[in-house]
């Protein structure tokens, strides 16, 4: 019970946004953040969900495929603040690869070629998958996303390791993936 009231306010945080300061196409909004990280000691952990669904490419992609830490970015084209962020996403994404590091994009309440644009345009290399709907964002429960940009940082295991509410940097986001991969003593 507490699991599905945890996954309505999340799609009603997404969907509504009432104290939001910026809005998208067809009054979608967005809430600006301040980069405030939750992080979350191992015996804390709560298991991400078994994600599967059709990324952007129209291809299907399970989180279950993913081996080791995994970055998961709640994003729109149509958000400011998730455009700022993107560069930052992908240099990370591109230094940490090496390391067993994935990331993966949910594209939420979005248009499928303005979002594809966004990619292309923001040189967004890490595939996405695409929920107009919010319900993989939901499906997250209360450790989802209250706005956008989010994003969580998943351990090697697939746990909840971090949650970021706002535009994420390269050094903020640097910090939280060495932390998770020095647990599996694959940092450095």
């Amino acid at each position: 019970m507490r699991r599905v009231a945890g996954a309505l306010l999340c799609a009603l945080a997404l969907t509504a946004c009432s104290a939001s300061q910026a809005s998208g196409p067809g009054g979608q909004r967005y809430v600006p953040g301040d980069g405030t990280a939750s992080v979350f000691p191992p015996e804390e952990r709560e298991p991400a969900p078994a994600v599967t669904g059709e990324t952007l490419d129209g291809e299907t992609l399970a989180l279950a495929d993913l081996d080791g830490p995994v970055v998961v970015n709640f994003w729109a084209s149509w958000c400011g603040p998730c455009a700022d962020e993107a560069p930052a996403l992908q240099a990370v994404a591109d230094a940490y690869a090496e390391r067993g590091v994935t990331f993966v994009g949910v594209n939420v309440k979005d248009q499928p070629a303005a979002a594809r644009n966004f990619e292309r345009d923001f040189g967004v290399e890490y595939d996405s998958w695409y929920d107009e709907a919010a319900a993989i964002a939901a499906s997250f429960g209360g450790i989802g996303p209250a706005a956008l940009p989010s994003t969580i940082v998943l351990d090697a295991e697939h746990r909840v390791a971090v949650r970021l509410f706002g535009a994420v940097d390269e050094p903020q986001l640097a910090a939280h993936l060495d932390a998770v991969l020095r647990e599996t003593g694959t940092a450095g």
